[in-house]
């Protein structure tokens, strides 16, 4: 939680009271469960309040990562440290375990720096080699790192060699399999026990993002030590998306980022259907509860808290279980608010506030969501079964039958003998579902974007609506 940012920095993993001996590979993943589900590591988004609401609607031995924070910043700025990570809770009641926290470095003696701080309050420490943005393309981290495999070595290596706990890695693959698997090897051999593979390359973001490649995923699991646990990332968006990557790629587990974000109930597997896709005006009021049950009463930020000064409150109100709320709103919503543009500007308008109480705001948003909600339901009941419990969004195809653009989703769900039957999943808009990223023929078709053209300067420019957005690497860089 967000703490005075003069208090003192946590004890480092040489202070721990007791030495443990260090548990590596199968061993490592078996001592915290074998977890087949994973929450992605996501920026400003996996924060402590998600991380329990994720727990609460996945498998008991789901995995969690922190949002990806910055190690220099970390190591040697106190104040982002304490509106980063919630250590004194991380054990607390509910705990907050397992967790591995994810940094982005350049420079060894950071990321070691940063590291320490974390390892006694942690089940492992992750290097994110993945992030494609340009904002790690100009401060030189995430996959832009993937050619300087000196530096990506050096700062696996001083973390394996200094920390008490294991370290990992998330990649993303490079052009060809064959050489993504010697990059691969090398982020194995320079001491990451787990390795999470997202089947992207660098250039797959945003319109182009594209499917994930769940065929190079498999080439490295299969071409990797046995004693290396492999996770995948990528076109998880489904509950039966875990066992179709499984099975299709042979890892370990199965990380989500977008579908959880939009679904925390993604990895659910409860026979009932109003848990896998819970209302989204019953899990954002789950949600609140959590923030207001586990977060403010650390934070005091009433005000009647007469001892903390001005600064000390404005640090508070920085917590990172709070800025967030907004964000996991919007998505949480994303096929509410179109329906219902008056409540997608109250939204936009809400902010955690001091006073009496903080979620003010997002409260009477909420409130009328719930209104929307009940007066559809009202008027157009769901179908329910001869136990009153509704009766899930999937309706079998006919083969025979024409199924372009008809409503919702063609989803394969598994057989009882492990074959798989293909079916049309509607799942109405106030229920929790994935957002479906167009790809980049669907998106100029809808005039979201244009085919991309070389300029003159050799630089690729695309359309999207009235805004051109020309992607420059000069832009990028700067």
């Amino acid at each position: 939680m967000a703490v005075d940012p003069e208090a003192s920095a946590p004890a480092t993993d040489s202070e721990a009271p007791t030495k443990r001996r260090k548990l590596l590979g199968r061993e490592f993943y078996e001592s915290i469960g074998s977890p087949k589900t994973i929450v992605a590591p996501m920026v400003e988004q996996s924060e402590y309040a998600w991380r329990l609401l994720s727990r609460r609607h996945s498998p008991p031995n789901t995995l969690c990562y922190t949002p990806m924070f910055h190690s220099r910043l970390f190591a040697t700025t106190p104040t982002y440290r304490s509106q980063s990570f919630q250590a004194p809770l991380l054990d607390c009641s509910p705990p907050d375990r397992p967790t591995f926290v994810q940094f982005c470095a350049n420079s060894p003696p950071d990321l070691l720096a940063a590291a320490r701080l974390v390892a006694p309050h942690c089940d492992a420490v992750d290097l994110n080699l993945g992030c494609p943005q340009g904002i790690a393309r100009k401060g030189r981290y995430g996959a832009f790192l993937q050619e300087d495999w000196s530096l990506i070595t050096a700062l696996i290596s001083t973390l394996n060699q200094n920390l008490a706990v294991p370290v990992t890695a998330k990649i993303r693959i490079l052009d060809t399999p064959e050489r993504s698997l010697e990059y691969a090897r090398m982020v194995v051999a320079a001491g990451a026990t787990v390795l999470t593979v997202h089947g992207r390359t660098r250039e797959q973001k945003g319109h182009n993002t594209g499917m994930a490649d769940w065929d190079v995923i498999a080439y490295l699991r299969t071409h990797l030590p046995r004693e290396i646990v492999v996770f995948a990332n990528g076109n998880v968006l489904w509950q039966e998306d875990v066992a179709r990557c499984i099975a299709a790629t042979g890892v370990d587990g199965v990380m989500s980022a977008e579908g959880n974000l939009h679904n925390p109930a993604v990895f659910q597997t409860s026979g009932d259907w109003s848990k896998r896709f819970p209302r989204v005006d019953v899990v954002a009021r789950e949600y609140l509860g959590i923030v207001r049950a586990h977060v403010l009463p650390h934070l005091d930020l009433t005000e009647s808290a007469g001892k903390k000064s001005k600064r000390q409150m404005e640090i508070a109100l920085m917590d990172p279980s709070l800025t967030p709320i907004k964000s996991h709103l919007f998505k949480l919503w994303h096929t509410l608010l179109p329906r219902h543009t008056r409540i997608r500007d109250l939204l936009a308008r809400s902010a955690p506030r001091i006073g009496e109480d903080v979620l003010a705001q997002f409260e009477a948003v909420l409130e009328e969501v719930e209104k929307v909600v009940t007066d559809e339901l009202e008027a157009n009941p769901e179908h329910v079964g001869e136990d009153g419990m509704w009766v899930g969004p999937d309706t079998p195809i006919d083969e025979q039958a024409e199924t372009d653009g008809k409503e919702g989703i063609v989803v394969e769900v598994p057989n009882a003998d492990g074959t798989y039957r293909e079916v049309r999943r509607v799942v109405p808009w106030y229920r929790c579902q994935p957002y479906y990223r167009p790809l980049p023929a669907e998106a100029i078709a809808k005039g979201a974007m244009t085919a991309k053209k070389k300029t003159k300067k050799g630089a690729e420019e695309s359309e999207g609506g009235e805004k051109k957005k020309v992607k420059l690497e000069e832009k990028i860089g700067a």
